[in-house]
């Protein structure tokens, strides 16, 4: 592997962290928001 494949490989997984940090802040902010919803 030379660096440009490494570089590759960096920036895809860079795009697929980001894209799961706002899949799991969506996913917890609806859990919250139902959570608040049941206790009000």
């Amino acid at each position: 592997m030379n660096r440009d494949d490494l570089n590759r490989e960096l920036r895809m997984h860079s795009a697929t962290w980001q894209s799961v940090l706002i899949f799991y802040g969506v996913l917890i902010g609806t859990f919250v928001l139902s959570a608040m919803a049941m206790t009000a």
